[in-house]
């Protein structure tokens, strides 16, 4: 369901576990009540953020269905998506495993894929 398995899983969990940390450090916008505060988020344990993001990437569900199937609305899987993707970009970041996704010429291009002879592009 993720893309992964168990062992592979278990050997992200610390790097988005120190992703995930730095982010609750450094908030975005100022915190209306301190940590702890206002109502249990369903993602409770980290192992549960880090398998809801592969989850929505692998499978890249709608907002509906995801709020189905994780037990929440359709904003509040909204809000996790745009909230815990990033973070697993900065974990997998520090495991040195992202791919390079954004090209900025064909010169760039031609150099990343010298065997590539015809290109065809779905818009």
């Amino acid at each position: 369901m993720t893309g992964l398995n168990r062992q592979a899983f278990e050997s992200l969990l610390p790097n988005f576990t120190q992703a995930y940390q730095d982010s609750q450090n450094k908030p975005e916008k100022r915190r209306k009540r301190a940590p702890g505060g206002g109502r249990k988020a369903t993602l409770q344990t980290i192992e549960s953020k880090l398998f809801y993001s592969l989850f929505y990437c692998k499978c890249y569900p709608t907002f509906d269905l995801a709020s189905v199937l994780f037990n929440f609305d359709r904003s509040q899987a909204h809000e996790w998506v745009h909230r815990l993707v990033p973070i697993l970009e900065t974990g997998l970041g520090y495991r040195m495993v992202l791919p390079e996704r954004k090209l900025h010429s064909m010169d760039e291009f031609v150099k990343r894929f010298p065997e590539v002879k015809r290109v065809m592009i779905d818009g």
